[in-house]
């Protein structure tokens, strides 16, 4: 059984067919949904912990293909 205030379907919603776009940037890895030209991040997988300080790592922030 599940708690929630959360509407049910809303929980067990199927996810959306999204292309994530995975790409290696110096010695991290950056996680992201593409929309047209542009990447928006959704995670960083690094062993630095300075990476996740750099704001252009941060969750949410849109990349442009080149």
């Amino acid at each position: 059984m599940l708690y929630t205030v959360i509407d049910p379907l809303e929980v067990f919603q199927t996810p959306k067919n999204e292309k994530t776009y995975c790409k290696k940037v110096a010695n991290a890895v950056v996680e992201g949904v593409k929309y047209n030209q542009r990447i928006l991040l959704t995670r960083l997988i690094s062993t630095n912990p300075g990476d996740y300080l750099n704001p252009m790592f941060q969750p949410g922030s849109v990349w442009t293909e080149k």
